[in-house]
């Protein structure tokens, strides 16, 4: 989990309408003012990447190191009507995009199960249009910069991919506005854990950067598998796994993902996992949110003073921290995230307008440190005039 909840936190696993938080005519007429003594400004904009858009890591790992690093990932999903879909190109194609964003350390996820879902940072569960919570039947496009790392050697390397279902590699050149896309991958397609093997190679220096782009799809539940291998190598495909698949074959999920022999007969091979030292976050994103620094705590939270559509509120923090406020109309189920204005401060006073009145609304303090550090309040409730 990769929020601190302060007090009496209350997880809130709401229906989220087009896979994201339900943002109607309400939310684009309320309006936020923060105040209080400004101790310094925030090195990010966090209304960049605002916690109930942002999901981190959901297929689990350890969080990136730095800001820098990372892969952004954006989510698509069927909707009711729509044709199942068995390509990872075709999920980026003609499926829905959802308006989170998705943010992983790594490309690591052995064969396992999967049900747990997509939450955000603020703990809502994205749901798709029918309202099931997102377990299969959906893409994932990734984005990245690979790089060698301090411990990598310049050369010539190899790609592999382990996945279930499908997915696709692609080195992405030219501009970024009109990127060139060659497909160094291709193990698309309903199948259980398969190895896809890179039709060439690259060669990597200290200098070299290779921006990759990755789609994959979940398709029937409930067998995950997204694993990105490499080794240095002076020819590419000729490994005897090579589309060799079985969703026991390099990885037992019913045992907690214990790698088998053929997995380990891998690594014996010179292949080893990309490390999140090696992912870099694409130059179309300014940093990655889901790094872990220091949760500020949040007191003293209350309702300062109710006004005409609108209230003032009030909190306290133990370190600098940013101002937002989490607010549910418990009518509608329409949820608001106010903007920050990216001042750090101890004291926090906020004063949201543009509410409806007399409506009952939950909220919640929000609360981001210097380093990233993120914190929700205890649930408090109040009632227009």
């Amino acid at each position: 989990m990769r929020l601190q909840t302060t007090l009496a936190l209350v997880s809130l696993q709401l229906g989220i309408a087009s896979c994201g938080l339900k943002n109607g005519l309400e939310a684009n007429s309320v309006s936020a003012q923060s105040s209080g003594t400004a101790l310094k400004m925030s090195k990010v904009d966090v209304n960049a990447n605002p916690l109930d858009k942002t999901v981190c890591d959901p297929f689990g790992g350890i969080p990136a190191d730095n800001l820098q690093q990372g892969i952004k990932a954006s989510l698509y999903y069927v909707t009711p009507g729509m044709p199942l879909l068995n390509k990872s190109e075709d999920y980026v194609t003609f499926a829905k995009k959802s308006d989170q964003k998705l943010f992983f350390a790594d490309l690591n996820v052995p064969t396992r199960m999967f049900h747990e879902g997509f939450a955000t940072q603020t703990h809502d569960v994205l749901k798709d249009d029918a309202g099931s919570m997102l377990i299969e039947n959906f893409g994932v496009k990734f984005e990245t910069i690979l790089k060698l790392s301090a411990n990598d050697e310049e050369g010539d390397y190899e790609l592999a991919l382990l996945s279930d279902d499908g997915s696709k590699l692609k080195i992405l050149s030219g501009t970024l506005e009109s990127p060139l896309k060659t497909t160094v991958i291709d193990n698309d397609g309903e199948h259980p854990t398969r190895m896809g093997c890179a039709s060439q190679i690259i060669s990597m220096n200290r200098d070299k950067t290779v921006p990759l782009e990755l789609t994959y799809y979940q398709g029937p539940r409930y067998h995950i598998s997204n694993v990105l291998l490499w080794r240095k190598a002076s020819v590419a495909g000729k490994d005897e796994a090579c589309g060799q698949t079985g969703n026991e074959h390099f990885f037992d999920p019913n045992k907690g993902s214990v790698p088998q022999q053929a997995y380990n007969d891998l690594l014996a091979r010179g292949w080893k996992v990309v490390q999140k030292d090696n992912f870099f976050i694409p130059k179309n994103e300014a940093y990655n949110p889901c790094v872990e620094g220091t949760n500020p705590l949040i007191t003293k939270f209350k309702v300062a003073e109710i006004i005409t559509q609108g209230v003032q509120l009030s909190w306290s923090t133990d370190i600098a921290a940013t101002s937002q406020v989490k607010l549910i109309n418990k009518e509608t189920q329409e949820v608001i995230l106010t903007n920050s204005d990216n001042v750090l401060r101890t004291n926090h006073f906020v004063q949201v307008t543009g509410l409806k009145s007399q409506t009952t609304y939950t909220a919640q303090a929000v609360s981001i440190s210097e380093d990233l550090g993120k914190s929700l309040s205890e649930v408090i409730e109040f009632t227009t005039p």
